[in-house]
């Protein structure tokens, strides 16, 4: 099998090694040309060609952003693009992945037996997060409270930029901010109001902060189908979104669906050589990784068929 460099979108999350990410940065300029969002706007309304090119986005706005990323972003003067909640920067609070970080995971899951009407055995062998992200974003809150209430747990502190932070990283000029909905819900799990509500409201509430329209989006978790569908296709029309990024992993091609656009995750807890195997497997990794029958992608189909099964249940009764 021959490996080609092609053009790729990676996607970084939470940073909190400043020579990790200045390294990685090196590594990717010394192999592809940075592009901004605007250069990648005119690729796919095919007015220019690309080639070897790389675009790097990041996800939810987490602090290391502001401590570590955006740092060496300046230092090598390479463009970037961030993806934050307005609700989360503005209220000063956590992303609920955030605040289960050391939950017992046992009494979550009780919790979520108690919540769904689905017994504790059919989803005690799966991992806490995957059977968090089958529920609606109101579940999500409502667990999490129980479990503070319950434990006598306070919330975490404050783990993401400021709206302060924000403004400064608008104005560097190096960096575009575009919308990652209000509370980071799976969007397919919402129904119709709850879906528009995430993406049209964080598009117009990071306006308002940022005083400009905002231009693109991306997705929560991020897996086409399985996280999104073309009901939020259409509210990011309908919101003149340009581009909306996905996390299906393979390189990026005039092809794509606008909507849709693939982008290559990566972790600081991943050395360079696996990175690189990432690198040259391009569009071939996101399905060596379904085959993982462990792995969230496979998890999450067996939990969405075990809720609807016991929905159905629950409905004929």
């Amino acid at each position: 099998m021959k490996f080609t460099t092609m053009n790729k979108i990676i996607n970084f999350h939470q940073v909190n090694d400043h020579d990790w990410f200045d390294n990685m940065v090196c590594y990717l300029k010394s192999k592809y040309v940075f592009i901004t969002t605007e250069v990648l706007n005119e690729f796919y309304q095919d007015r220019i060609n690309l080639k070897n090119s790389c675009h790097i986005t990041i996800d939810d706005g987490d602090k290391s952003f502001y401590e570590f990323i955006f740092p060496v972003l300046k230092k090598h003067n390479v463009p970037a693009s961030l993806y934050v909640s307005p609700i989360i920067c503005s209220e000063k609070s956590n992303y609920w992945f955030q605040e289960i970080i050391g939950y017992k995971q046992l009494e979550m899951k009780r919790i979520i037996s108690e919540i769904s009407d689905i017994p504790l055995n059919l989803f005690i062998n799966y991992n806490l997060e995957s059977i968090m992200k089958t529920m609606q974003i109101n579940q999500i809150h409502e667990i999490i409270d129980r479990y503070c209430k319950k434990t006598n747990t306070p919330k975490k502190t404050f783990q993401n930029m400021t709206v302060e932070n924000i403004k400064v990283v608008d104005k560097s000029g190096l960096i575009e901010i575009g919308a990652h909905t209000m509370n980071h819900p799976i969007l397919k799990n919402e129904n119709d109001i709850s879906s528009q509500y995430e993406i049209k409201e964080s598009i117009n509430e990071l306006s308002n902060i940022l005083n400009r329209k905002i231009k693109y989006f991306a997705y929560p978790n991020g897996i086409p189908e399985l996280d999104f569908s073309e009901r939020e296709r259409k509210y990011l029309k309908e919101s003149d979104i340009l581009l909306a990024f996905s996390t299906d992993s393979k390189n990026f091609s005039l092809s794509d669906d606008r909507t849709s656009i693939p982008r290559i995750g990566i972790s600081s807890s991943e050395n360079m050589n696996f990175l690189k195997t990432k690198f040259r497997l391009g569009s071939y990794w996101g399905p060596l990784t379904r085959l993982k029958p462990t792995g969230e992608y496979n998890e999450r189909h067996k939990l969405n068929r075990i809720f609807s099964s016991v929905k159905m249940q629950n409905e004929e009764l």
